[in-house]
């Protein structure tokens, strides 16, 4: 299920829409059902934009439109309830379809981390709800999307399952993680502007990562470069998911203008030509570890 206006369709609030490719494609590949909860509330395009201000969905005009959007909201459930999307895709920050956050209802542009009526009523039905804004893709059935900050614990259980452990060898103590040398690739995550995380998930369940900081690592060349890490549960190595989780951080790197990114790998690891695949090359070298950096 997607927000109707991320498909093109001109049901904005100022009779316009917000297409998005990603979306497109999506949609290409799969099932898929458009949905505006504000026209199937019955309101308007173009309509006066809304916002919630002490809990009720008001215009900027002040009426109180919050029975138009809530009965939207019933309609989206419904429909839901009868066709069990896998996943939704709304449309970011919108009084109705926002995820993550909404505005405040000031009409500053100011942002509060609450959803809006029809992403938290269809949450709290148990659906799977996503910003498209955080949608990256979805590639073999696995769906590739940013991580949430409130989501970084993750990586300390990914950091752990990227240590590599030579054949014969007996996997270290899980509190290895806590080492000064590797808390800094998960320590305070999202403080600084080279902090990136995309996650590959199935079935609800992260089970991939693949993240990026200017830290003093393994991999450091220098102030400019971001640093790759990237970790799959067992299971789920050997499917293409590491390969395509790399070629899109190495896509979402370049659209934040950073000029190259590096990593670290021990020689022995298998994943080297995985890495030589998507286009890094081997730069310096120490008795274990290749030194590896990409040019975006």
């Amino acid at each position: 299920m997607v927000s109707a206006c991320l498909a093109g369709e001109n049901c904005k609030y100022n009779g316009g829409n917000n297409r998005n490719e990603k979306v497109l494609r999506l949609m290409a590949d799969n099932e898929a059902i458009t949905v505006c909860p504000e026209q199937m509330g019955g309101l308007p395009t173009p309509r006066v934009p809304s916002e919630i201000k002490d809990g009720l969905v008001t215009a900027k005009d002040g009426r109180i439109v919050d029975a138009e959007f809530r009965a939207g909201a019933a309609k989206c459930l419904e429909l839901a309830l009868q066709e069990q999307p896998d996943l939704v895709v709304l449309q970011s920050r919108s009084p109705s379809c926002g995820v993550k956050q909404r505005y405040d209802g000031t009409f500053s542009g100011r942002l509060v981390d609450q959803a809006g009526v029809t992403a938290q009523l269809l949450m709290e039905n148990g659906f799977r709800c996503l910003d498209v804004e955080d949608l990256i893709t979805i590639h073999g059935g696995f769906l590739i999307r940013k991580l949430s900050i409130e989501e970084s614990d993750l990586l300390k259980d990914f950091l752990y399952q990227a240590i590599f452990i030579p054949q014969g060898a007996e996997a270290p103590a899980r509190d290895i993680i806590e080492r000064p040398e590797l808390r800094i690739y998960y320590e305070d995550f999202g403080s600084s502007p080279g902090d990136h995380c995309l996650v590959a998930e199935a079935a609800g369940q992260a089970v991939g990562a693949v993240w990026t900081r200017i830290m003093n690592d393994y991999g450091h060349v220098d102030d400019e470069t971001p640093s790759f890490a990237i970790s799959l549960l067992p299971d789920y190595r050997n499917k293409g998911i590491g390969t395509r989780l790399m070629r899109q951080m190495l896509s979402l790197l370049k659209e934040h203008a950073y000029r190259q990114a590096s990593l670290a790998v021990q020689k022995a690891n298998y994943a080297v030509r995985m890495y030589k695949e998507v286009g890094f090359e081997i730069i310096d070298e120490n008795e274990e570890e290749f030194i590896m950096v990409c040019k975006l």
